[in-house]
């Protein structure tokens, strides 16, 4: 429920006119263009230009209705999904649907299949897909000017006159 009043309070401030989006510049030529040291950033970076995430997860919502936030959600979700289909691809870890009983291999990968439980049983073991997992297979970030800030997720704005 925090969540649904996180949500429709941000997308009050946004209604409102609060951080009014700066005037489109048009970008350098893409030779002048180099890859970001910052990947991380440069994914949140576009999280935020696309779907306000940082705004909204800063956002104080206590003081906001569920019916505020359940409003605010659906262009966050909207803009970071967009994100996710543009940028990157994802396959999940882990073949069968949520709630399939799977038989787990002796040797299988801890960074890839978190085991919750009654983990005293011997390997290999068997147990019900609780979250698919997701694994990145592409990663397209988009390159950055040379000369800016690899650490900037999003920049101030400020109008002038």
């Amino acid at each position: 429920m925090h969540l649904v009043q996180a949500i429709k309070a941000f997308f009050r401030v946004l209604a409102h006119g609060e951080g009014a989006a700066p005037a489109a510049v048009a970008p350098p030529p893409p030779d002048a263009f180099r890859a970001s040291p910052e990947p991380a950033v440069q994914l949140l970076a576009l999280l935020q230009k696309e779907g306000r995430l940082v705004d909204f997860l800063r956002e104080d919502i206590a003081a906001y209705s569920d019916a505020d936030i359940g409003a605010a959600v659906r262009a966050i979700h909207a803009g970071c999904r967009k994100v996710l289909d543009e940028r990157v691809a994802l396959e999940p870890i882990v073949a069968e649907a949520e709630g399939a009983a799977i038989a787990v291999p002796a040797d299988f990968d801890p960074s890839a299949i978190a085991l919750t439980g009654n983990l005293t049983t011997p390997r290999p073991h068997r147990g019900t897909v609780r979250h698919r997992g997701w694994r990145v297979t592409r990663l397209d970030l988009p390159t950055i000017p040379p000369g800016s800030d690899p650490h900037v997720a999003a920049p101030a704005v400020v109008e002038i006159g």
